[in-house]
């Protein structure tokens, strides 16, 4: 499994995710802090405030679209001339290769998490926020977040395996966090079976007016569940499909 975890990152367009991965931190912290200035009047101007409006656009869009991104781009070397012949053709068995791409988008996506944090700090302190951080529920959510995108990675794991068109992959990305504008609005034991919404029901923070409905225990089992469901799927279509 090293070896193949080896292989993927090799294989990552660092320089390309490095840039998508900066441009998203500049525009959501650019509107988390406006939106935090802006909104003052109606809510503290403190670390809370800042954290909660930066979820509204991290949480919400960029971090659903940027794991399906990053699944395409994970696949997108095989489906060049051919190249999941060969890939297939190694002594490693077909679950395994499958396997090694889910736990290199989940790496993935916790740098994303981490530089998330990252930038939270560096902002705050840019625009002088006051209060002080709230640690728990910002650790807890930012975790919660990564976990979260479990099966919303497997999920586009699976997708980008099937798509060849990476322009193809990519509009079915944007098109499907699109309903999260609606979808979120719904109690979390029914709009969580919509994987897109996970990471922002676990990122925001509980106990204030605009935090969504989420019950832990259904959560969770949602979570779960969808993740064990898109596993066994994935992994019966991957080693059944014929590549040849």
């Amino acid at each position: 499994m090293y070896r193949l975890l080896h292989s993927e990152f090799l294989k990552i367009k660092w320089l390309v995710i490095v840039i998508m991965l900066i441009l998203e931190g500049i525009v959501t912290w650019v509107l988390a802090a406006g939106n935090a200035k802006s909104l003052s009047y109606y809510f503290p101007y403190h670390w809370t405030t800042l954290y909660f409006q930066a979820v509204s656009f991290h949480g919400l869009f960029f971090l659903p679209l940027f794991t399906g991104i990053f699944a395409t781009f994970l696949c997108f070397y095989e489906h060049k001339n051919g190249a999941w012949k060969q890939l297939l053709t190694s002594p490693y068995p077909r679950w395994k290769i499958l396997l090694s791409k889910f736990l290199t988008l989940v790496i993935l996506i916790a740098l994303m998490q981490l530089l998330f944090l990252t930038e939270y700090l560096i902002s705050g302190n840019l625009i002088h926020i006051g209060g002080i951080i709230s640690w728990k529920p910002i650790i807890r959510g930012i975790v919660g977040g990564w976990l979260a995108c479990f099966p919303l990675a497997m999920l586009q794991i699976w997708l980008a395996t099937r798509f060849q068109s990476f322009g193809g992959a990519l509009l079915l990305c944007i098109f499907s966090v699109i309903p999260n504008i609606v979808l979120t609005g719904l109690p979390a034991s029914l709009g969580a079976w919509f994987p897109f919404t996970s990471p922002y029901y676990a990122m925001f923070p509980q106990g204030l007016n605009l935090s969504p409905q989420v019950e832990v225990i259904s959560f969770i089992f949602i979570v779960v569940f969808t993740f064990i469901v898109y596993l066994i799927l994935s992994m019966r279509s991957f080693v059944r499909k014929d590549w040849l």
